[in-house]
């Protein structure tokens, strides 16, 4: 198998340029509205480390979660990759995914880099596809859910107009991705189809082969559906997409702690707030929702202090998107970097 390098340079160049330009402009804006509006400074004597020391465990508790559940997924599919390599993997997947539009980089690198430790395209493409499926019905469930019993927060200008576009499109991508688990022979007859309706174009000709390599690897993708089906992995990975992105949602109400405000009465109030917003702004095209999600729960959480405010939405992306990002993209310079006698077998 042929070793295709990832376009970082026009991620580094385009994605992670647009994300630091949005991330910079909500910023100031954040800090100058609330410098404006505030009556008195923090006090960063009575900054809580216990409470911060805990924001970071939970979101080293998230990726631990997301590395199982990865675990699960591979060890389902009768493959053996060491869970600290497929940690490792996981961030450097975090980081294509923040700096590119709808998360777009995220799934290439994922296959590119399980392919890199072994793993043949249909399988490490099955990998992604169960990951994926399960995340978007985590979302497609308890959004609707959710905006039932917050609807007059969400319910106003262009965040009403994606909630009612993002609602359909996700039933409408969680009924494709269940269709490829339930019947993955989907992905050969759609395949097939458009072979027969476009081999008489010259163009076609010439891509004819790669086609026929990518209908071999997907009987290799039909065969790895079917065999997961069939273990408990199933429901484990289930299990592990609802601990997962609760965890990581646990960060923001942590962070609030160690900035003095008690939100013990808010707290899965506030887990549930990030579940609608992620969903929304997973369907903009914007790089790891930069800017969106600063001024978004800028704007929404109202019960904390301009200055207050300010600061934790600094802390909460430092800790949700800038730490995860720059580590990410660190490993991901590692491994590319990295002579993998594994992949090379597959050649």
């Amino acid at each position: 198998m042929k070793q295709n390098s990832l376009p970082l340079k026009e991620w580094l160049t385009k994605g992670l340029t647009i994300a630091l330009i949005l991330t910079l402009a909500s910023t100031l804006f954040i800090f100058f509205h609330s410098s404006s509006s505030a009556k008195h400074a923090f006090n960063w004597g009575q900054f809580n480390f216990l409470a911060f020391f805990l924001a970071c465990l939970v979101l080293l508790g998230s990726w631990l979660m997301e590395a199982v559940r990865i675990h699960l997924i591979t060890t389902g599919l009768g493959e053996e990759i060491p869970l600290r390599r497929i940690f490792g993997i996981n961030l450097a997947t975090t980081f294509s995914g923040n700096i590119t539009p709808f998360y777009s980089g995220g799934v290439p690198t994922q296959i590119y880099l399980l392919c890199r430790n072994g793993m043949q395209p249909g399988k490490a493409s099955a990998v992604v596809t169960i990951r994926v499926t399960f995340s978007t019905l985590v979302f497609t469930i308890t959004v609707p859910f959710l905006l039932l019993f917050y609807h007059a927060k969400f319910s106003v200008g262009v965040v009403r107009q994606a909630t009612s576009v993002a609602i359909p499109l996700a039933f409408l991508v969680s009924a494709v991705l269940i269709g490829l688990i339930v019947k993955p022979k989907i992905a050969k007859v759609g395949c097939s189809f458009l072979i027969n309706k476009f081999e008489k174009f010259k163009f076609f000709q010439r891509i004819l082969p790669r086609i026929e390599h990518l209908l071999n690897e997907l009987d290799v993708f039909h065969q790895a559906i079917q065999q997961f089906r069939r273990g408990i992995n199933l429901y484990l990975v289930i299990l592990c997409s609802f601990l997962y992105w609760t965890l990581f949602f646990a960060i923001a109400p942590f962070v609030m702690f160690a900035l003095g405000i008690n939100v013990a009465n808010l707290f899965w109030e506030i887990i549930f707030f990030q579940f609608i917003l992620v969903f929304i702004i997973s369907y903009l095209p914007i790089p790891g929702g930069s800017g969106v999600m600063e001024l978004s729960f800028y704007s929404i959480l109202v019960f904390i202090p301009a200055n207050l405010r300010a600061i934790f939405v600094l802390f909460w992306r430092l800790l949700s998107y800038y730490i995860s990002t720059f580590i990410g993209g660190l490993v991901l310079l590692r491994m590319i970097r990295r002579r993998n006698p594994a992949a090379e077998a597959l050649n």
